[in-house]
């Protein structure tokens, strides 16, 4: 379609510098009026282009229709709940404490296993953690928080 396009843009432009070429002789050096085929080559051209612009148009209207019935119902773009200490506490089986401690932390390390599951949880800054949660966390660990 856009090779189609690009020659029927290359026919337009080369009639309309005809057209422009012959009025300006037949305007200012005296030339003979411009032909009547010139003129009507360009308002054809034009013609289909007016064609392609409706069809083009059309179908992008149908698309944005279609579109907003298939996607317009459901809220796409709402605002997510933020994730809440208790959240993560669920999730790492852990006392909200150790959660809370953890954010307040800096500079945090969480290593998983190939799992996913947390191994261990390392502070680079000791003094935001107290002793027991900056050295490591381990699995067995968390059983014995629970």
């Amino acid at each position: 379609m856009w090779l189609v396009y690009l020659y029927f843009l290359r026919v337009a432009i080369v009639d309309l510098y005809q057209l422009i070429v012959d009025s300006f002789e037949w305007l200012f050096a005296n030339g003979e009026r411009p032909h009547a085929t010139a003129i009507s080559q360009f308002l054809d051209m034009s013609w289909i282009y007016g064609i392609v612009i409706l069809v083009d148009g059309a179908i992008l209207i149908m698309w944005a229709l279609y579109n907003r019935r298939r996607y317009g119902r459901l809220d796409r773009y709402r605002d997510r709940n933020p994730v809440s200490v208790d959240d993560l506490a669920q999730l790492y089986k852990l006392p909200a404490e150790d959660i809370v401690l953890w954010q307040r932390s800096h500079i945090l390390v969480m290593q998983h296993n190939l799992d996913g599951a947390l191994e261990r949880v390392i502070s680079k800054d000791p003094d935001q953690i107290p002793t027991p949660l900056s050295q490591t966390f381990t699995p067995e660990s968390a059983q014995r928080s629970v």
